[in-house]
């Protein structure tokens, strides 16, 4: 996506983003406060992370539905257990008490995300046209890059690290990566003054997990000082990588298809038109890789390209495979098709088109945009 950012996230209010939650009934009882988070330029985990600092309050006692992006106008909400009943304002977020309730909310609680774009500097003709066929056809289903941000600058996956070298390893990778650092950070491990100094964007519960990782010499006990959530990201963000690849070497065989660079410059396919093979399977539910899929009864298209990357990856022996007593491979299934809903075009000029849509839960608009930028078609 880095090559669009002259066009897409010019300004933070160019990606505005709504959650949609079907709340329970709110009052003045329950051992949940919720609360309606209003952010800009920052991202869900650091805004949890000054809530927590402010309050005083343990991370494991707030919940949310799900990550919403940096660089970008959102939002969300969060339940705190025994949170106080007020509002907080900082200069990123407003966090506003909406009342109490019995049941606190949980990762994919949300119903959706409402989006509003702003598009600059393009041909509003060519995106317009773009926006009618993705309506109509919609787009492959990749997991987006928000899924593999607590790993995205790594090399590999923090687990296949983990799978392959050990957990210490993982951790090492994990604290070095960097876009532009990452070579010095590796020079300086161990030499932790000085690492501390360069490692300024750490936040404050990476520091506590590198700080328990050098006082008392394991790699376990440091990553179990991860809030929960954390540590299950970590752990999907390596199945999700593997799902994208099954998904991209299906439509690579059974579509008119082209690539598009992504994360860690693996490439992933977008179908062009829904031909008559997608339009059968385009309400199909792909399973995660685990050990369940040897029961999957889905069609023989997927389970080939299932076992494919089983192999490739040489995973058989390692579905039952745990990290700090967390299971690395977990059971589930994500539609490979999504179509974006109330697609409605708010204004045009020159160079610049604005419009919304809604998504549902576990659908990324930035794999929605990736596709509408780079849908080939002719001026």
């Amino acid at each position: 996506m880095k090559k669009f950012t002259s066009i897409l996230k010019v300004r933070p209010e160019d990606f505005v983003v709504e959650e949609i939650l079907d709340l329970p009934p709110l009052g003045d009882k329950g051992p949940f406060s919720y609360y309606r988070l209003k952010k800009r330029n920052i991202n869900t985990l650091n805004a949890i992370d000054l809530i927590q600092k402010y309050w005083k309050i343990p991370r494991s006692r707030i919940g949310f539905c799900g990550l919403k992006d940096k660089r970008a106008v959102t939002v969300q909400y969060l339940s705190i257990e025994d949170g106080p009943e007020k509002n907080l304002q900082l200069p990123n977020f407003t966090l506003e008490y909406l009342g109490k309730t019995e049941k606190p909310l949980s990762l994919g609680d949300a119903k959706g995300n409402l989006f509003t774009i702003t598009l600059r500097s393009v041909n509003p003709k060519i995106i317009v046209k773009r926006l009618e066929i993705i309506k109509d056809i919609g787009f492959a289903n990749y997991f987006g890059e928000q899924r593999f941000a607590p790993d995205l600058y790594m090399k590999k996956p923090f687990v296949k690290i983990a799978l392959e070298k050990g957990l210490e390893e993982a951790l090492k990778e994990y604290f070095c990566q960097h876009p532009s650092r990452g070579s010095l950070l590796k020079r300086l491990w161990g030499k932790w003054e000085e690492f501390f100094k360069r490692a300024a964007h750490l936040s404050p519960i990476e520091k506590r997990v590198l700080l328990t990782y050098i006082k008392k010499g394991d790699a376990e006990k440091a990553f179990r000082v991860f809030p929960k959530h954390l540590k299950l990201l970590f752990l999907f963000s390596y199945q999700s990588l593997l799902w994208n690849r099954v998904l991209a070497n299906f439509l690579r065989k059974y579509s008119n298809y082209y690539e598009v660079e992504f994360v860690r410059k693996e490439k992933i396919a977008f179908y062009k038109e829904l031909n008559p093979l997608l339009k059968e399977y385009i309400d199909l539910q792909l399973p995660f890789i685990s050990e369940e899929v040897f029961e999957w009864k889905g069609p023989e298209e997927f389970k080939r390209e299932i076992l494919r990357v089983i192999q490739q990856e040489n995973l058989e022996a390692l579905f039952n495979k745990e990290i700090a007593d967390l299971k690395i491979f977990n059971p589930g299934a994500r539609k490979i098709i999504v179509f974006p809903e109330n697609l409605k075009i708010l204004e045009i000029d020159k160079s610049r088109v604005r419009f919304k849509f809604f998504l549902p839960s576990g659908s990324y608009a930035t794999i929605f945009m990736l596709k509408l930028l780079t849908y080939p078609i002719k001026n």
